[in-house]
């Protein structure tokens, strides 16, 4: 009896504890500069797969070719 009575506590306190930590995560988090930071941090990423996207279209045809040299150098 007193060993499940101590598991019931257990679970409980558990319980509580995890949503205390879980709201003072959630407030951390929501709160303005790391928000804004959040917000920049996500605009970043869509700006840089929509370049990664309109690099990977852009057919080699379309470059312009590299100009070749002529390695051949005539040496004295």
């Amino acid at each position: 009896m007193l060993e499940i009575l101590i598991t019931l506590i257990l679970k409980k306190s558990v319980e509580v504890i995890l949503v205390l930590l879980l709201k003072k995560i959630w407030a951390w988090l929501l709160r303005d500069e790391n928000f804004q930071r959040l917000n920049h941090f996500l605009k970043m990423q869509i700006v840089i797969l929509y370049l990664d996207l309109i690099l990977l279209k852009t057919s080699l045809k379309s470059l312009p070719e590299p100009t070749k040299e002529n390695d051949s150098h005539t040496y004295s």
